[in-house]
């Protein structure tokens, strides 16, 4: 018989909040294959389990130079050796001024620029041209591999195209070319 006030679904309630709690025991002392009444089940031995062991044939091995089926002559082993991430990037143009499809006011003088990037190697000559003359840009040398190209004129109202061109000391080339407005009219995308 349970003591006056008690409910017998309490007991009930208190065994299974045992359990709950007993189950949540880390995975190294919960039992394998069920719990056997009336036995304590023997925890997981400490150390690294078995499946975490390091495989051989996930081991970096060295590869031998030159590969085989290359013919060792001095080009041959200069390919194997170069990486391909060490691929040089051509130079970028970024942060034009105006913006592309962009509106200045007619009344005065237009300033345009771009920023310059050199990737894979040092700058070596950057050009600016509108509606395909040039411009007589100044160049800011800020770094070997940053540079600053403006100049500032006296534009016609209507659509006008811009292109700036930049070589880097490697040969490669890179380059943009946009379209802004000056006064009212829309440019063409």
């Amino acid at each position: 018989m349970l003591p006056t006030g008690r409910h017998p679904g309490v007991l009930t309630l208190a065994l299974l909040a045992a359990l709950v709690v007993a189950s949540c025991a880390p995975a190294n002392e919960r039992p394998l294959h069920g719990a056997v009444p009336g036995t304590e089940a023997a925890p997981t031995p400490p150390g690294i389990p078995p499946t975490l062991i390091a495989s051989d044939a996930l081991r970096i091995r060295p590869l031998p130079v030159p590969s085989p089926g290359i013919d060792p002559s001095p080009s041959a082993v200069a390919a194997v050796v170069a990486s391909p991430s060490a691929v040089a990037a051509p130079p970028i143009v970024r942060t034009i001024a105006p913006t592309a499809n962009g509106h200045v006011p007619a009344d005065s003088p237009v300033t345009l620029s771009a920023l310059l990037v050199g990737r894979g190697a040092d700058l070596a000559t950057a050009s600016l041209a509108v509606n395909g003359a040039d411009a007589g840009p100044q160049i800011d040398k800020r770094t070997p591999r940053e540079w600053s190209i403006h100049t500032s004129q006296k534009l016609a109202v209507g659509t006008h195209t811009a292109k700036v061109q930049v070589r880097d000391a490697s040969g490669a080339a890179g380059g943009f070319t946009w379209q802004f407005a000056v006064g009212d009219d829309v440019p063409q995308p």
